[in-house]
């Protein structure tokens, strides 16, 4: 089975990569996957995200690993809609300490937005997404 790693950092910070990578090949290794492609993002721009759904998309992947969730993406809809070209193509997402992330039913998505926007508008200081 293969695997595609995605790591991101909000400053170019190399050695983050590094760190996320290498948890994510431990991870690889130990539920069998073959590491083929890496794909990297740095500060708000998401090329490597848009490369990696597109692998997804032409079906050359089995998994994709992270090492946290909010690597994907900060706000519930971003991670809604990864999760559904995920799961539409039938991929699954490994994150580093939780094992497979599934998508959640499209109720509970809503019920988690509503908490998720509640939480926002009451946050102090400033929320990067």
């Amino acid at each position: 089975m293969d695997a595609v790693i995605y790591t991101r950092s909000a400053q170019p910070n190399q050695r983050a990569h590094e760190e996320q990578r290498e948890a994510c090949e431990r991870m690889a290794a130990e539920f069998g996957y073959e590491v083929t492609s890496e794909f990297q993002d740095f500060g708000r721009a998401r090329p490597g995200l848009d490369q990696l759904l597109a692998t997804v998309r032409d079906g050359k992947t089995s998994a994709v690993l992270v090492a946290d969730l909010y690597r994907l993406g900060r706000t519930l809809d971003v991670f809604a809609q990864i999760m559904e070209t995920l799961d539409e193509a039938g991929v699954a997402l490994y994150v580093v300490g939780q094992r497979r992330v599934t998508l959640l039913p499209r109720p509970v998505l809503g019920i988690v937005r509503a908490i998720a926007e509640f939480e926002a508008e009451r946050a102090d200081g400033d929320i990067t997404y």
